[in-house]
């Protein structure tokens, strides 16, 4: 039989006493000191971390924002663009007809007010038809290089049928420009 108080006994003792001190004392303070001596790397690391995702969020929300105002201003274009048309019989009932309050819409500094669309005229579109042949074919590009052969009448029926089709700016705008420049008086050069 063999006796378990023998001289490998106290030192099996040892060990284990050593190895729980070592466990519940010396572990915690080295823990405790190494984050105090690493706590103002660990503060700045948190710092990055924390900066750099806030400034992520923000990129983010900013390209959200822009995305919304540009669709709404688009939706109101397009709304303004179609003006107060009387509704259909299917089409569900306005908030005036409804007796709701009108809502104010408000509009973004930069957002251009869309006109509404003036209702086609069959005159303008054979005037328009006759001074340039294919003109609901053509591009802008194409009908802008005519213009300037067109006369006033002329130019006047292209600016109002082009406002209530497809109400291309470069059109009203060049026709505009004609028409002012054919309404200036001639101012005579000087040498």
């Amino acid at each position: 039989m063999s006796d378990e108080s023998g001289p490998d006994a106290g030192v099996s003792d040892e060990n284990a006493l050593r190895r729980a001190i070592d466990f519940f004392v010396f572990a915690p303070v080295g823990l405790a000191l190494t984050a105090l001596e690493d706590l103002p790397g660990l503060i700045t690391k948190g710092r990055q971390r924390v900066e750099q995702e806030i400034s992520n969020a923000r990129i983010v929300g900013k390209f959200v924002v822009d995305q919304g105002q540009r669709e709404v201003g688009q939706r109101l274009g397009d709304l303004m663009g179609r003006g107060e048309a009387s509704p259909s019989p299917d089409a569900p009932p306005s908030a005036a007809a409804a007796g709701e309050a009108p809502t104010v819409a408000t509009e973004a500094p930069d957002t251009p007010v869309a006109t509404p669309k003036p209702a086609p005229d069959p005159a303008d579109a054979d005037a328009v038809e006759r001074a340039l042949a294919g003109y609901d074919t053509l591009s802008a590009s194409q009908v802008v290089r005519r213009l300037e052969s067109l006369g006033p009448d002329e130019l006047r029926a292209v600016g109002r049928h082009e406002a209530s089709h497809r109400n291309r700016r470069t059109i009203l705008n060049r026709t505009s420009q004609l028409l002012d420049e054919d309404a200036a008086p001639a101012t005579p050069a000087t040498e």
